[in-house]
């Protein structure tokens, strides 16, 4: 692959998007660029991206606040079909992932199908000329065979509504809307939260702020991550060497799958050792006893999401470190007041209080049969068979949709995984057909999801983000890798309802 990056391209200006399109795509992240370029390998060239932004990259172009990086190593972190020899790290920052998908979106052409600053709001099904049709932010109106929702989880920022936050004077912002034009060195900052990104912020932030407060509501489970640079002889044997990056992919997929996947299970004798270990390492590496028990969670390792990070323990050891377990009662126009009456004062706020799943899956409403609504109808149970196809939404797709979330192996080979099976419906419907689950099969699927996700770990007593304010888990798949990709392997042509378009719809 040749990696000059070619961010915001202007190919897409060129794209006649007056014609019916065979595909409209939505978002420009790890999904979309990935189903972009199995539209091209099978031929499928009528088809547009939509993206919000004007870069490509998704929750990696988005989020740029110091520290980020995945949680997965690299090197299953990408393209099976894609491999990259030059990653940096065994997890590597936010920017080398971002540079990658832009790469892997300029090498296999995708990029002029990409239409930038362009958010969707909903989706409409025309039930006369069986197409779907959005009307873009500029009147102008898209129709297109297929719908393919590429958009992630990781896109809605979640901000608690605090008492007094109108009154606070400075800046206050989130993780995912990171303010680079704020200087943050040698000021006073708040961090309110304490999970992934606060995780990954705080070390880089205390480094150069003159005190950091982080407010934790909620200990979590922070394991090493044992990160290191590669070395150049190593880039230069991956460089070399196809079979050593087919290997390390295949080693770190198996690791995922034999260690990781088992440790979810409700009953885990190897989670409960690994717990006690987890434990131990956090009150061996916080310095302060009486902080050291703050940090040490009284739930299950799992149950929330399990956290990795080589400096974190160490960056609350520092002076100029403080981990607020009191709370917030309410803000001051130059900073906070805590539920024992302390003042904090703050420079910025910034709010590491991840993002809302339940808000994100209803973002982008799609207008189906009839004239139901998709939100309306998720609004209190979100489901879709595989995780991607509703009924009553003929010829639509999500590639993250409901319960198809990981915590055992990387969401991009589930994506792959997802594409597939969405490729095989496209190419079985094609111009002429349209194709739906069937709703008793969809039904059935569903409730053996969740009664699966009940000998899970997830289904515990802790509040975490995979569920909702009922309680179910809607984020989660509850099995293996191997049991998602052998599922979407091949079409079960019994599950679904296909119908023959009529002649005049064929011409739409």
């Amino acid at each position: 692959m040749n990696f000059q990056t070619q961010r915001g391209a202007p190919g897409n200006r060129e794209k006649d998007l007056t014609k019916v399109q065979d595909v409209i795509v939505v978002g420009a992240g790890f999904s979309g660029v990935c189903m972009g370029i199995k539209l091209l390998e099978a031929g499928i060239e009528d088809f547009v991206i939509l993206e919000k932004t004007d870069g490509i990259g998704g929750t990696w172009y988005k989020n740029t606040y110091p520290g980020a990086a995945c949680d997965v190593p690299s090197h299953f972190y990408c393209f099976s079909f894609a491999p990259n020899p030059d990653w940096s790290r065994v997890y590597s920052p936010q920017a080398e992932i971002r540079d990658y998908i832009e790469k892997c979106s300029n090498e296999y052409g995708v990029t002029p199908h990409i239409k930038f600053n362009t958010e969707i709001k909903e989706f409409v099904f025309d039930d006369a000329l069986s197409l779907w049709t959005v009307t873009l932010p500029d009147g102008s109106v898209i129709r297109g065979r297929h719908l393919v929702l590429g958009s992630g989880g990781l896109n809605t920022p979640s901000i608690p509504q605090l008492k007094g936050m109108e009154t606070y004077e400075g800046p206050a912002f989130h993780t995912a809307t990171w303010r680079s034009d704020v200087d943050l060195k040698d000021k006073n900052i708040v961090v309110i939260g304490s999970a992934a990104s606060a995780v990954q912020a705080v070390p880089e932030l205390a480094k150069t702020c003159k005190k950091v407060t982080m407010f934790q509501r909620t200990p979590n489970y922070v394991l090493p991550r044992m990160d290191r640079e590669y070395t150049d002889k190593e880039k230069a044997s991956f460089r070399n060497s196809s079979w050593k990056q087919k290997f390390t992919r295949w080693r770190m997929f198996w690791r995922f799958e034999l260690v990781l996947s088992p440790m979810f299970k409700k009953k885990s004798a190897f989670r409960e050792r690994i717990q006690r270990k987890v434990k131990k390492y956090i009150r061996s590496a916080v310095t302060d006893p009486v902080l050291a028990e703050k940090l040490v969670p009284d739930y299950d390792l799992g149950c929330k999401r399990i956290l990795i990070s080589d400096d974190f323990y160490a960056a609350l050891n520092r002076d100029n470190v403080d981990v607020n377990t009191d709370g917030i009662d309410h803000f001051v126009s130059d900073g906070i007041i805590d539920k024992n009456g302390t003042k904090i004062e703050a420079d910025a706020v910034i709010f590491a209080t991840g993002f809302d799943l339940q808000k994100q899956m209803l973002s982008i409403d799609l207008v189906g049969r009839n004239g139901v609504s998709l939100n309306k109808l998720w609004s209190e149970n979100a489901t879709a068979y595989n995780g991607c196809m509703v009924n009553g939404y003929p010829n639509a797709y999500f590639v993250t949709g409901p319960n198809t979330g990981v915590g055992s192996t990387s969401v991009v080979f589930m994506i792959e995984a997802q594409i597939k099976f969405i490729m095989d419906c496209i190419k079985l419907s094609g111009r002429s057909k349209l194709i739906e689950p069937k709703e008793d099969v969809l039904t059935r699927q569903n409730d053996t999801i969740q009664k699966d996700l009940e000998n899970t770990v997830w289904a515990g007593s802790c509040h975490s983000w995979y569920k909702d304010e009922n309680g179910r888990i809607h984020t989660l798949y509850p099995h293996t890798a191997r049991q998602f990709l052998k599922e979407r392997k091949k079409l079960k042509l019994d599950d679904f309802k296909i119908e023959e378009k009529t002649t005049e719809q064929m011409a739409g």
